[in-house]
C-alpha cells in the first residue's frame, strides 16, 4: 500500500502557471476575485504571480502581478507566494509584500542555456544575492528545479546535477525543496526514485514539493508517487489550467479539483472545501478559451448540468 500522510498541503498555482501561456493577460480584478475565492475554500498557500522585472515584464501575462499583490484581501496563515529568478526581482517582490519566494532554476542544461545564454552552474551563483533579501525581510525560500526528472532537450536529468543545485539552494537560505515535471515525460517510477535519493541526501530540507505537468497523462500517478516517497507539498491548477511557455504543446498541471478528489480518496486531509473549490473551478474556466482548460471533475459537472442521469 502507499505510504501516504495524514495531511498534504495544496499549493494552488492558477494565476501565475495557469495564465502565463495565454495569448492575453488576465485582468487584475479578476485575478484579485479569483485568489479570494481560492482562499474561500481553503487552500492555504497561492502562487500569485511572478515578479521578472529585468525581462521587460510588462509585456507579458504576468506584467500586472504587482498590482495584483497590491489589491489583495490578504488572509492570516495563507502564503501569497511568487515565482522570481534575480534579486531585483527580489527586491520588486518584497516592495509589494510578497511573503514567500519561489526562485526557479532549470535542470537542463540546454534548456537553461537557451532561456538565459547561461550555464546551469553560473545561474546558481544569483542565489545568494536573492537569499539575502529573504533573510532580511523574514520571507521564506522555495527552491524550484524545472526539468528535474526528464529534458527534452538532453534526456534524464543527471542526479549529481540536482544535487549541485540543492546544494546552492540551502547555502541561499532555501528551506523547501520543489522537483518539477516540466514538459510531464517522468512517470512514477522515476518520479520516486528521485525523490526518495535527494530525501535520504539532504535531510535538512524543511519540505519535499512536486510539481506535476500532464502532457502524457501521468500527472496524479506521478503526484501519488512523489507523496509516497516523501513529498508533502503539490502544485495544482484550477481547472488543470497551464502549459509552458517553452514547451508550446506541454498541457497544463493537473487539475486542483482532481487533486482533491483523489486526496480525499485517500484519507488525506487538505482542508478544502470542494464545493466551493469547484466553484473557483468555474471561474476559472470562464477566464480562459475553451481548449485551456483540462479537468475531469468540471468536466463532470458539466456534464450533470447538461441533464445527463447516467453520469454520477
Amino acid at each position: 500500500m502507499f505510504n501516504t500522510p495524514e495531511e498534504i498541503r495544496v499549493c494552488e498555482v492558477c494565476t501565475r502557471d495557469g495564465f502565463q501561456s495565454l495569448p492575453y493577460m488576465i485582468g487584475v480584478e479578476e485575478k484579485v476575485k479569483l485568489v479570494n475565492m481560492i482562499v474561500d475554500a481553503g487552500i492555504k498557500e497561492i502562487e500569485v504571480g511572478s515578479f521578472l522585472p529585468d525581462r521587460g515584464q510588462a509585456k507579458n501575462q504576468m506584467g500586472n502581478t504587482p498590482e495584483v499583490f497590491d489589491k489583495l484581501n490578504r488572509r492570516e496563515g495563507v502564503v501569497y507566494r511568487a515565482l522570481l529568478q534575480t534579486p531585483a526581482g527580489a527586491q520588486q517582490a518584497v516592495d509589494h509584500g510578497c511573503n514567500k519566494f519561489k526562485i526557479n532554476i532549470s535542470g537542463s542544461e540546454k534548456h537553461y542555456n537557451l532561456m538565459t545564454g547561461k550555464a546551469i552552474e553560473d545561474g546558481v551563483k544569483g542565489f545568494g544575492g536573492i537569499g539575502k533579501i529573504a533573510a532580511e525581510n523574514n520571507v521564506k525560500l522555495l527552491g524550484s528545479i524545472s526539468l528535474a526528472f526528464e529534458s527534452p532537450y538532453d534526456g534524464r536529468v543527471p542526479l549529481d546535477r540536482l544535487r549541485m543545485i540543492i546544494s546552492n539552494f540551502l547555502e541561499a537560505g532555501v528551506t523547501q525543496i520543489s522537483l518539477n515535471d516540466t514538459a510531464g515525460m517522468a512517470t512514477p517510477g522515476l518520479v520516486n526514485e528521485y525523490f526518495r535519493t535527494m530525501i535520504a541526501e539532504f535531510p535538512t530540507v524543511e519540505t519535499w514539493c512536486f510539481h506535476p505537468h500532464n502532457t502524457r497523462g501521468m500527472g496524479l500517478a506521478n503526484t501519488l508517487s512523489a507523496i509516497d516517497a516523501g513529498a508533502r507539498n503539490i502544485d495544482s491548477s484550477l481547472a488543470g489550467t497551464g502549459g509552458c511557455t517553452v514547451f508550446k504543446n506541454a498541457s497544463g498541471n493537473i487539475s486542483t479539483e482532481d487533486l482533491v478528489y483523489m486526496l480525499n480518496g485517500l484519507g488525506i486531509t487538505t482542508g478544502i472545501d470542494y464545493d466551493k473549490l469547484l466553484l473557483a473551478g468555474e471561474f476559472t474556466k470562464e477566464l480562459v478559451p475553451a481548449d485551456k482548460w483540462d479537468s475531469y471533475l468540471l468536466r463532470l459537472e458539466q456534464y450533470k448540468r447538461q441533464g445527463d442521469g447516467q453520469i454520477e
